[in-house]
């Protein structure tokens, strides 16, 4: 009988590759950019001011998503302080509860950040592209632009930009993610002074948007009067007193932004002074876009009552000639008459409609990285180029995954869905679970670490675990209770989905740690220590 090798004592934990490049002002921007003010605000009012919410009180969503989710934005930034590393809870839970559950937690993350690789990319044609083209087609009286800008809402028309859009950022990201940083700051400058411009123009001219809206539309319905034609077909309006379910159940659209100010975290084996710079970077960038948030819905329900908003949004579109519902960064393009006020707002626009798609790439290059370092993952995901310090096989495969749910999104209507955010809530409970018990069970580096803060007795990492488990639970009610997030009880399809996605990674697990057990190698013993710089 053949006699079986001896278990490996351990792997060579050599360094990744990755150079720590990213500024504070960097990982900032990189946060803002994730949660992206502009698209939770359109989502906020294409979908908030609806029947399905009566009574519903946008900024006391907004605020109330907040509270909810800045503990959670907290706990990743002193994770990420604590143990800096590129991964994140992948590294924050496997090495505080336990390696099964680390790796559960991420592989559920990443799981659902690849099916966002394709959504934002076909966002760019969807709502940017197609809206600059028909502002464009109404001030120079050129209807042919309108037609071009319906061709970008067309399935092959969403594939074929979101797929360059992607094929554009894998040469990016294999060129360096400084080079990516450096393209993110001029981007952003951009897409932040259209939505100041937009801010603007909703307070200066809210006295001609009766006017400039009839204008606006009438080459598109045939209609003189559109905005009064919308109040009269939108029905009763619903009773104007605060309904608080309604308000709770409406956190979801707020949440599809807010939720994710840890962008960071993923990337933190590249960022310079991770203390400062996590700190910074993670509950800073959400404050920030809180208040941007909360003034660009105050602009624009100055500009329009809730009861057009309301009366947009349950238009028959086909009794109106329509193939869209114009966002409110679209009707703030209605409001003048300076192309350049028109570019920079459409343009500014249409930046903030991808800023998701970059860095759910490199998420998950940087999640695929951390599972290869620990031998969870084929090696060749973790090799870096030594020229660019990119992770090309990684980059190529997320871009390749990205190109095929984008087919699925552009080609399936039924694909357009928010459920996963719901998945995804499930991995940040599991990381504040971690928080609650890593001050105790790794309690050397929790002490060695810059946030070994405490109230009182108490870690303050561990009380900010706890009230964060708290505050997640009510965003995942908010998803039960809401009837446009595709998670119900009653409904249960997406529910079971993001359930079987979660539970998948204990099968993958299983299967690689069997399979490395056949190799002779012992996975517990590469958990007894962070990973690799």
């Amino acid at each position: 009988m053949k006699e079986r090798p001896p278990m490996v004592s351990t792997f060579s934990r050599k360094a990744t590759g990755l150079v720590r490049q990213a500024k504070a002002s960097d990982v900032f921007i990189y946060n803002v950019n994730f949660i992206n003010i502009a698209i939770g605000v359109a989502f906020m009012f294409l979908f908030l001011p609806t029947d399905a919410y009566p009574g519903a009180n946008m900024y006391l969503a907004t605020l109330l998503c907040f509270v909810a989710v800045l503990p959670c934005s907290l706990v990743y930034a002193m994770f990420a302080s604590a143990m800096p590393r590129s991964g994140g809870e992948y590294v924050y839970v496997s090495r505080s509860l336990s390696p099964v559950w680390g790796f559960v937690a991420n592989w559920n993350y990443t799981l659902w950040s690849f099916l966002y690789i394709g959504v934002p990319a076909a966002f760019l044609g969807k709502y940017g592209i197609s809206a600059l083209c028909r502002s464009l087609s109404v001030y120079f009286h050129a209807p042919a632009l309108a037609t071009i800008g319906n061709w970008f809402t067309t399935p092959t028309g969403v594939f074929l930009t979101g797929g360059l859009l992607i094929l554009a950022y894998v040469v990016v990201f294999s060129i360096g993610i400084n080079t990516y940083m450096t393209l993110q700051r001029w981007l952003f400058i951009v897409a932040s002074a259209g939505l100041v411009v937009i801010g603007l123009v909703f307070l200066l001219r809210a006295n001609s948007l009766v006017t400039a809206f009839n204008s606006y539309l009438a080459p598109f319905t045939g209609l003189s009067d559109t905005y009064h034609y919308l109040l009269r077909n939108a029905g009763s309006s619903p009773s104007s007193s605060l309904n608080w379910l309604s308000t709770i159940a409406g956190m979801t659209w707020p949440f599809s932004v807010l939720g994710f100010s840890i962008a960071s975290a993923y990337i933190g084996g590249e960022i310079k002074g991770a203390n400062r710079a996590q700190m910074l970077g993670m509950p800073g960038s959400l404050i920030y876009s809180t208040v941007w948030i909360l003034l660009l819905v105050w602009a624009a329900l100055h500009a329009a009552a809730l009861p057009f908003w309301r009366a947009l949004d349950s238009a028959d579109l086909a009794a109106l000639h329509l193939s869209f519902i114009p966002t409110f960064a679209e009707i703030a393009t209605m409001l003048t008459h300076n192309l350049l006020l028109i570019l920079l707002m459409g343009v500014g626009f249409a930046l903030w409609t991808f800023a998701w798609l970059p860095i759910y790439i490199l998420t998950t290059t940087r999640n695929l990285m951390a599972w290869a370092l620990d031998g969870l993952a084929p090696g060749r995901l973790a090799e870096v180029s030594e020229r660019t310090h990119a992770p090309i096989w990684s980059i190529g495969l997320s871009g390749l995954l990205g190109l095929v749910l984008l087919a699925v999104y552009a080609y399936d209507p039924s694909f357009a869905t928010i459920a996963g955010f719901f998945g995804q809530v499930f991995t940040f409970i599991l990381t504040s679970i971690a928080a609650i018990v890593f001050p105790l069970r790794q309690r050397e580096m929790f002490e060695a670490s810059p946030v070994n803060w405490r109230l009182g007795r108490l870690p303050l990492l561990s009380v900010l675990g706890g009230i964060s488990v708290v505050g997640l639970l009510v965003i995942e009610w908010a998803f039960l209770l809401d009837p446009n997030s595709g998670i119900s009880f009653a409904q249960p399809t997406m529910l079971l989905i993001n359930i079987a996605v979660f539970l998948s990674g204990f099968l993958y697990y299983a299967a690689v740690r069997w399979l490395r057990a056949r190799q002779g190698i012992d996975l517990d013993l590469v958990f007894q220590e962070i990973p690799p710089e």
